[in-house]
C-alpha cells in the first residue's frame, strides 16, 4: 500500500483536527468555560486528532495486489 499526506487535517499532514486545531475544544473555549460550557469539538469528539488520518497525518491508498 501507499501512504499520502491527509488534506484533510488542520494543516496537510499534521494530523490535528481541522474543527479545533488539535485543542480538542471549540473556538472561542476559553469564552466558554468563563461561563462553565466545558464541551468538546464536535469534529473529534476532543481527540483534537483529524478523524480521516487519526492523527497520523497520512492516509493509505490502493489495494493489496
Amino acid at each position: 500500500m501507499t501512504t499520502l499526506t491527509c488534506h484533510n487535517c488542520d494543516s496537510p499532514g499534521d494530523g490535528n483536527c481541522a474543527g479545533c486545531h488539535g485543542r480538542g475544544k471549540p473556538a472561542g473555549d476559553e469564552l466558554r468555560a468563563a461561563f462553565g460550557d466545558d464541551s468538546s469539538c464536535s469534529m473529534c469528539g476532543g481527540t483534537g486528532e483529524c478523524q480521516t488520518c487519526g492523527g497520523t497525518g497520512e492516509i493509505e491508498v490502493g489495494g493489496e495486489g
